[in-house]
């Protein structure tokens, strides 16, 4: 009940109350109170002040589990994350992605509102990156709305020279609305034709089948094996505390909310660690079973058919057979890329496999099979009926493969 207060306390803008020791609730001119209760550094610039905290993570230390990493994407992570740069090219010169001296840069907002526009204020943005020495997570923090475009310049300066943007649903919202607040106070946008990787879509496509949603809170705990503080704030509550500290001047309610920043840009750093660690061949091809076999079929799946999307059909196909023993649908994708190959027999073998256990479509491709490449027609006929039986219907214009298959036998004189 007492955690239940001071959360109801924060979003009302009074959770001095909710602390033993009172803090004055007076501006501090020099923005040091404010500063000091949130761990972090006030800097003045012409006229206007913005507060930054900094943390260091030493190799290794992503959630205990995954390493840094470092230098530049993965050349397949890199072709993903060009994509969104197509549209507007950039005129700067750049390291390639994959160079380890690329500038890998991790971002993340907190916000006004969930709308977008030109009411909304991303008050705090965290942006992450590598060096030599580990992981850097740096938050600026905006104090008031007359300070936006110094805290906007600040934040400018430490985008420049990104050969690369990481994000979580970034694409729909972080970006957007960070260019737009640039926009609005004429500077220019530092992330202009820089690649952005965001990694919601690829989380989608890897897990949304074996996972409840695929929140970053959801991959995280279910994916990278974190659990966030107690101290960890509600993302629907985030506003509602930033309003209040205006009206409040007490800061202490948001330091949920920094650690909440950091949380995520902790996470998407790990994330694109264990992605990453996905893409080698030892992960690609594994077939040993771990825990959780259908999930991690499924995830095996998911990687397997978002490298096909990307053109690596050979690293696609050694995920499919990796995970074909377990799941259905990678024996069928096996198959299909088999066939584009010309390895017939080889698709065959899972088309029969698949059409034992009742799959129409595999006795569909087997009839295919016997009649144009072994001249088979009565066992076209037979798998055409097999098809019928497990569940084949007119969409997949059986009757007219009968048809013409009867015929074609009526003609050889069978």
């Amino acid at each position: 009940m007492s955690d239940l207060l001071d959360r109801l306390r924060a979003l009302r803008g009074d959770a001095a109350e909710a602390e033993a020791v009172p803090e004055p609730r007076a501006p501090d001119p020099a923005w040091g109170g404010v500063a000091a209760q949130l761990g972090a550094a006030s800097v003045v610039a012409g006229n206007g002040v913005h507060l930054v905290r900094r943390a260091r993570l030493a190799h290794g230390a992503l959630h205990g589990r995954w390493p840094v990493g470092g230098g530049g994407l993965h050349p397949w992570l890199g072709r993903w994350a060009s994509r969104s740069a197509r549209a507007v090219p950039s005129r700067r010169a750049s390291t390639p992605l994959d160079d380890d001296r690329a500038k890998v840069v991790y971002l993340d907002t907190e916000t006004t509102g969930l709308a977008g526009g030109t009411g909304t204020y991303a008050f705090l943005v965290g942006v992450g990156t590598h060096d030599a020495d580990g992981f850097t997570v740096e938050q600026l923090f905006l104090p008031g709305p007359e300070h936006e475009r110094v805290y906007l310049t600040a934040l400018s300066e430490r985008l420049v020279g990104a050969t690369a943007v990481v994000s979580y649903n970034g694409a729909s919202f972080d970006l957007p609305l960070v260019r737009t607040r640039f926009a609005m106070h004429g500077l220019p946008d530092p992330l202009e034709g820089v690649p952005h990787l965001d990694l919601l879509p690829l989380a989608r496509r890897l897990w949304r089948r074996s996972l409840p949603d695929c929140t970053l809170g959801t991959v995280e705990r279910e994916v990278l094996g974190a659990r966030r503080s107690a101290r960890d704030v509600p993302g629907a509550e985030v506003p509602a505390r930033y309003l209040a500290f205006l009206r409040s001047r007490d800061a202490r309610p948001l330091r949920g909310v920094l650690e909440h920043n950091r949380d995520d840009i902790v996470a998407l750093a790990a994330m694109r660690s264990r992605i990453e660690e996905m893409l080698t061949p030892e992960e690609t091809t594994r077939t040993t079973a771990r825990p959780q076999p259908t999930r991690d079929a499924l995830e095996l799946h998911g990687l397997a058919r978002w490298l096909e999307a990307i053109g690596e059909a050979d690293a696609a196909l050694a995920g499919y057979l990796a995970a074909e023993d377990r799941l259905p649908d990678a024996a069928w994708d096996a198959a299909r890329l088999l066939r584009r190959r010309r390895r017939f027999g080889e698709a065959a073998a899972r088309w029969s496999r698949l059409a034992a256990d009742g799959d129409a479509r595999a006795w569909i491709e087997l009839a295919k099979h016997r009649e144009h490449r072994l001249g088979d027609v009565s066992g076209a006929l037979d798998a055409l009926e097999a098809a019928r039986r497990c569940g084949g219907t007119r969409h997949d214009d059986l009757e007219r493969r009968r048809a013409r298959l009867l015929a074609r036998a009526a003609r050889d004189g069978g």
